[in-house]
């Protein structure tokens, strides 16, 4: 027998040995991959089955290491070793023909190159599994596994133990490509140490479900991404193997390996490769050094102490000025703390949960749910005033919520537009039942106070019409939502004070400004119009009722003196009659002589009477003479 027999007969047995060693995690690899595949695809499966879609992904790649099998390429040297379609062809012309030699389908059969159309087909399925660990987890299986986790955590365990039998076969494949340096015993470890990391993500992810009711969202998306990837590279190199083959000449053992999964493997310390360099060109040896093996000897026992120490300072809380904590022994808050230095229990016996102390929150109520936007940017003292301050009604402000409210038009009802800007001031509590409340009854303080202050905000304002929202000072405006948000979070016992709440603008939308401004400019003048034909009415009624009161008054006084003056005279003539019933002719007489008196009194009298002097009677003088009459100066006339 000569050499080349030789070496093609070893070679044989090498063929047959190898497949022999894949056939076993081939096929085992194949189960799981449907069987997991299957599962992935199963919604009745209340748990997260997109780890089943990453581990299905991993089985896959497994497959594809087993399915193509060591080869040997040469050149043919036998004529009779045609190429796959002479083959063909002359088994179709046999057929058609009627030969009398049977066509040898079998032979056809074997001599087909079928692993790359099966690594295609497994590469494909697996980055197909791979794309459906994307999917989001259905919201039925998080609440089944909030209220009944049993079946989380048996997925759980049956990752663990599918990690622990990846691991016996990763060390038997490891341990057989350090012995004997086979390039497939070193693929297939690579590729099972990427079946164990994704089954302990799997695991570790459904204990993540069952503890904190949250999925590893982040876990499994890196986990399918690196399958994916493997599953390219494979089939990449497949295809570059089939396009361009070996030389014709060439004894190369194929083996399809990963540079991905290769990255997993344990490498050897560079400081063990120091020492066994040292060793082997010095000899010396540092395992013999004293020194370093009281530092090995004693470097567990530093790292526990220090471990213990770590784990003994998780009872001390140190707290600023700005925070408070509620302590937690045993689960249970048993007191709370008020900045400073405090000790309690370890972790996890004792646990100190933060609160604000005193600290004040500002939000947008008339922004979203989600909005963490400051609420007053900082500027420069002498910088230009920013667009977020502009208050004029013509400007499209920020954070503003426009709000659809009742109107009226006359008698008939209507619908107006309003915008809000509305912030509100808020903070825990001072109590330290309040820091309870605030830490226990509520998940995220920001948005109850935000939603309930956007609720009482949107009741007050469809409550009112546009017109009375701007008649109404923004200071009662503030302090009626105040005290509704306060009434609320106290039914809700939060432990939230709301500290104020600050109306920035009420006004009509921007685009209606104009047009608003242009109807209260004629209200106004039609109310000054009104103002004033009120005024010269009142003005014209007054002066006529002062006229009336005047005239009223004189004609009044008018009365009264002509009353008085006939009381007076009435009394005189009753006093005249009295006397001249007692008094007779004489009191005629002198009456009619003191008449004669009070009428001549301011007159020049001069009597002409001949009588006088002939018949020499009495005269009475009843003249009136001043004293330059009686001291005979004459008068001038």
């Amino acid at each position: 027998m000569s050499t080349r027999e030789r070496r093609e007969e070893s070679d044989v047995r090498e063929r047959s040995a190898g497949r022999n060693d894949t056939l076993l995690p081939g096929w085992v690899a194949a189960a799981l991959a449907g069987v997991l595949g299957a599962l992935s695809l199963s919604k009745s499966v209340s748990i997260d089955l997109r780890w089943s879609a990453v581990m299905a992904s991993a089985c896959l790649n497994l497959v594809i290491v087993a399915l193509w099998r060591p080869s040997v390429v040469r050149a043919p040297a036998d004529p009779e070793k045609e190429s796959v379609w002479k083959r063909g062809v002359s088994f179709v012309k046999q057929v058609v023909s009627r030969d009398a030699g049977k066509p040898d389908f079998s032979h056809l059969v074997r001599t087909l190159r079928w692993q790359p159309w099966c690594v295609a087909m497994c590469a494909g399925l697996s980055m197909t599994f791979a794309a459906m660990a994307f999917e989001p987890l259905a919201p039925d299986a998080l609440i089944h596994a909030m209220v009944a986790p049993s079946l989380t955590i048996v997925s759980g365990t049956a990752a663990l133990a599918l990690a622990f039998l990846t691991l016996v076969a990763e060390r038997f494949y490891a341990h057989d490509a350090q012995r004997s340096r086979d390039s497939l015993s070193a693929s297939l470890a690579g590729l099972l140490r990427v079946l164990l990391l994704c089954a302990l993500g799997a695991a570790l992810s459904a204990g993540w479900l069952v503890y904190a009711h949250m999925t590893a969202d982040l876990v499994v998306h890196v986990a399918a991404v690196f399958c994916a990837a493997i599953a390219v590279e494979m089939l990449v190199r497949t295809l570059l193997l089939w396009i361009f083959p070996p030389r014709a000449g060439e004894q190369t053992r194929h083996v399809p390996s990963s540079l991905l999964a290769g990255l997993l493997h344990y490498r050897r310390s560079p400081l063990a490769s120091i020492g066994a360099e040292l060793h082997d060109r010095y000899g010396i040896d540092l395992r013999q050094n004293w020194v370093l093996r009281s530092f090995m000897r004693l470097l567990p026992a530093t790292i526990v102490t220090m471990a213990v120490c770590a784990w003994l300072l998780t009872s001390v809380a140190v707290l600023g000025p700005s925070q408070r904590a509620v302590y937690e022994r045993f689960g249970a808050p048993v007191a709370v703390w008020s900045p400073g230095l405090h000790i309690g229990m370890p972790w996890p016996f004792g646990k100190a949960r933060l609160v604000d102390n005193g600290a004040v929150h500002q939000i947008i109520v008339s922004g979203g749910a989600n909005d963490s936007s400051v609420a007053a940017p900082s500027v420069n003292a002498d910088g230009p005033t920013p667009e977020q301050l502009n208050r004029l009604w013509d400007v499209q402000h920020p954070w503003e919520t426009s709000q659809v409210i009742a109107g009226a038009t006359g008698d008939q009802q209507s619908f107006q537009i309003v915008n809000a800007d509305v912030r509100l001031d808020y903070r825990v509590g001072l109590s330290d039942a309040a820091a309870r409340a605030a830490l226990y009854r509520s998940v995220d303080p920001e948005s109850t106070v935000r939603s309930i202050a956007n609720r009482e905000v949107m009741h007050y304002l469809a409550s009112h019409t546009l017109q009375a929202l701007l008649e109404t000072s923004q200071t009662a405006i503030a302090e009626k939502v105040r005290s509704a948000v306060q009434r609320q979070l106290d039914q809700l016992a939060s432990g939230i004070e709301v500290v104020a709440v600050v109306i920035e603008s009420v006004h009509p939308p921007a685009g209606a400004a104009s047009a608003y401004h242009d109807v209260q400019a004629a209200q106004i003048r039609a109310q000054a119009s009104v103002a004033r034909a009120h005024g010269f009415a009142a003005q014209l009624l007054g002066n006529a009722q002062q006229q009336a009161l005047t005239g009223v008054a004189q004609a009044s006084a008018r009365a009264a003196d002509t009353l008085a003056s006939a009381h007076v005279q009435q009394i005189n003539f009753e006093a005249d009659t009295v006397a001249y019933r007692l008094g007779g002719p004489a009191f005629a007489f002198e009456y009619y002589l003191a008449r004669l008196q009070h009428g001549l009194q301011n007159a020049r009298i001069t009597v002409i009477d001949d009588r006088l002097v002939a018949d020499r009677r009495a005269t009475l003088d009843l003249r009136t003479f001043t004293a330059g009459d009686l001291a005979g100066f004459p008068h001038s006339n």
